[in-house]
């Protein structure tokens, strides 16, 4: 168990768990819109919650496989490195949804543009305009904590000695998790800068990137082939998900996040909603444990496994997915609209045809850009 759990801690050790988790989160966050895409389908409070959740993850898988990818920056060099990485893994796709977007939204204003096509508008929102944050959120706000990860990582490191009392490894989680976002908080307080919503999941981010450095699923027996004790995982996180569910009305009020300026004003809400995270994270990835055991146990591997693969196509898809499933479902429903379908034959269309497009076009696309990339990276090492 621990041996397993130490390989973990390697560079580009590949976690089967996190290929599928990858898969769940995109799968929550396209099953969360589709009432917008699916006429016959109303909106609820929990499709607001399935979306949170599946962001969530995305941003705890980042900050684990970041951490496990880039667990220091020895050289000056390698610092460069990561940036240029970051730059080739984010913005091609990215921009080329962007021009997408451009070209079919003629309200899109020169400055929100500008300000999104470099991906600054969680950095630069509230202050050049809150709606600056409405157009590829997601983007702003990983760019916003991909930017301080050094910081992060130079905060969690081993090197830094602290005095015996504080040399722990909750006092150091405690620290890298309060500096960054101190500063972050003091440009918000002096320049109006940094979104709201790089606050709402900055805590997430950031135990990600704790949970991989301390081995956490290691040392607490989350990568464990018992599935007794996955089970009473299971039921323990279950239970206090159902529990918090329940209470959620009352424990979150409807004030928004970007109503309000700053973040202790709003702390209650915070709080509640990386709970909900957080439960949701320990409760999907035991059950993904659960099933990768239980799939290991049997005759032929698991990357045979036809449902495995097929998890394993939309996880390497799935930051294609989340940029262009707007769009695609988007434009084909207002067509079927146009062609003055019934609100039933739209949903069948958009289910049976509209979503296995959008999965193969990401497919194309996430597959087209790697191609590019590898040989790029080929070219300038020959």
């Amino acid at each position: 168990m621990q041996n397993k759990g130490r390989a973990l801690s390697k560079p580009h050790t590949r976690i089967v768990e996190f290929d599928i988790l990858r898969a769940v989160a995109i799968i929550a966050i396209v099953v969360s819109h589709l009432p917008f895409y699916l006429p016959t389908l109303e909106y609820s409070s929990g499709f607001a919650i399935l979306a949170s959740c599946g962001v969530a993850l995305f941003f705890f898988i980042s900050g684990y496989v970041l951490h496990l990818n880039h667990p220091s920056f020895p050289q000056r060099n390698s610092l460069a490195n990561f940036y240029k990485k970051r730059v080739l893994r984010i913005f091609p796709l990215y921009w080329l949804a962007l021009l997408l977007f451009l070209i079919i939204s003629a309200s899109l204003t020169l400055r929100i543009a500008f300000v999104t096509v470099l991906g600054l508008q969680g950095f630069l929102s509230p202050r050049f305009g809150t709606d600056l944050i409405g157009y590829f959120w997601f983007i702003g706000v990983i760019v916003v904590y991909y930017t301080i990860y050094p910081l992060i990582i130079a905060l969690a490191s081993d090197t830094l000695k602290l005095p015996a009392p504080m040399n722990t490894s909750v006092f150091k989680f405690a620290i890298t998790l309060i500096v960054p976002l101190l500063i972050l908080l003091v440009a918000r307080r002096a320049f109006f800068l940094i979104a709201d919503l790089v606050f709402a999941y900055y805590s997430i981010f950031v135990l990600g990137v704790a949970v991989s450095k301390y081995n956490t699923l290691g040392r607490y027996g989350f990568l464990t082939d018992d599935r007794t004790r996955l089970l009473k995982y299971v039921a323990v996180a279950g239970i206090s998900l159902t529990a918090l569910l329940f209470a959620y009305p009352v424990l979150h009020p409807s004030a928004n996040v970007s109503t309000v300026s700053g973040l202790a004003s709003n702390g209650g809400v915070l709080i509640v909603d990386n709970a909900l995270w957080l439960l949701f994270i320990l409760l999907v990835f035991c059950l993904v444990r659960i099933i990768v055991v239980s799939s290991s146990n049997a005759s032929r591997p698991l990357s045979h496994a036809i449902w495995y693969r097929v998890f394993l196509l939309i996880s390497s898809s799935s930051y294609a997915i989340f940029l262009f499933f707007g769009l695609i479902l988007t434009n084909s429903m207002n067509a079927l609209i146009g062609a003055q379908l019934t609100a039933l034959e739209i949903d069948i269309i958009q289910i049976f045809v509209g979503l296995p497009t959008v999965f193969l076009i990401a497919y194309l696309l996430q597959s087209t850009q790697n191609e590019i990339v590898n040989r790029v990276r080929k070219y300038r090492s020959a």
